[in-house]
């Protein structure tokens, strides 16, 4: 049984001011102490410059803390799997970093992530009704913490520490680390306009993703090259989601197109990229009486599944 926790007290100012009718500034701090990992000052920059009628630019700029959480620093498992393949059966220890067994396979105390964020856009109303907004954002996280690499038990091993033979022979060690850093790059694009047709209206939301996590540092000893295939490929790199609601009187049909660009699971499937697809949602729904609506809808209703 583990018992741990964390305490921790923070404060925190936020100001936001408009300096001219065009111009708005928001600057932003907090102050953090943790019982277990010392103390964080944080902030925030932003602000919102109205160039024209039909044109904005933003911008935002800050930085943040992720303190390791209590499970992470402490947790203790130990489970049973089979050698995939066969009937085998082996163990799968999860120990936390201050073990003499996580220890053992190259594990330090952990230290709290940290970030730096910056994101720039513009916002753009050429007619009335037509919204589009277009912001580009780098993400930069310093100490991941992750899951470690399996590590493989030996009788070497545990004729070295007597504390292995829980796990045993064939059996695998993991822990929590700071194993890596990571930045991320993408652009938002989200644009919302309403039809109004000869019967009823249509209102669309068009929005695009792209989005690129590369792994410029990281420890070979405890991250291995599948994992880092992982973390910059595992979710899809695009996503695009169109949303189009018909209303007409007290019906009302929504959709929703979602597309997912492709992926890798190089640890489970290694070598395949996994192809692109599209899922479909549909809502019908009608206001019988003020206050009453009946609704039938269905999610992924052409069953699209993964290869």
């Amino acid at each position: 049984a583990v018992d741990a926790g964390e305490v921790s007290y923070a404060g925190y100012v936020d100001v936001e001011a408009d300096v001219t009718k065009q111009w708005t500034v928001g600057v932003a701090g907090r102050f953090e102490d943790y019982a277990s990992f010392g103390s964080t000052t944080l902030g925030k920059l932003q602000t919102r410059f109205k160039v024209t009628d039909w044109l904005a630019l933003r911008g935002t700029a800050s930085t943040g803390f992720h303190a390791p959480t209590p499970g992470q620093s402490n947790v203790e498992t130990l489970s049973t799997t089979f050698v995939p393949g066969t009937a085998t059966q082996v163990q799968i220890g999860t120990y936390p970093v201050t073990s003499a067994i996580a220890q053992y396979y190259g594990a330090t105390a952990l230290k709290p992530e940290e970030s730096t964020n910056l994101s720039a856009g513009f916002v753009l109303t050429p007619v009335e009704g037509l919204l589009v907004t277009v912001d580009g954002y780098r993400i930069t996280v310093r100490h991941r913490i992750g899951i470690s690499q399996q590590f493989n038990v030996t009788q070497a091993d545990i004729n070295k520490l007597a504390a292995l033979a829980y796990v045993g022979a064939g059996g695998t060690v993991q822990y929590f680390t700071n194993g890596f850093n990571t930045k991320t790059q993408g652009i938002d694009l989200v644009t919302t306009y309403t039809f109004q047709l000869p019967v009823g209206s249509l209102a669309s939301t068009l929005a695009y993703n792209y989005n690129k996590t590369t792994v410029p540092s990281y420890d070979p000893t405890v991250i291995s090259t599948a994992r880092i295939t992982d973390i910059e490929h595992y979710a899809p790199n695009t996503r695009v989601n169109l949303n189009l609601d018909y209303h007409l009187g007290a019906f009302i049909a929504a959709m929703h197109e979602n597309y997912y660009g492709t992926y890798r699971d190089q640890n489970d499937y290694p070598g395949q990229l996994f192809s692109a697809k599209f899922t479909t949602d549909l809502d019908l729904s009608y206001e019988v009486v003020k206050n009453v609506t009946l609704a039938i809808g269905g999610r992924n209703i052409f069953n699209a599944y993964p290869d």
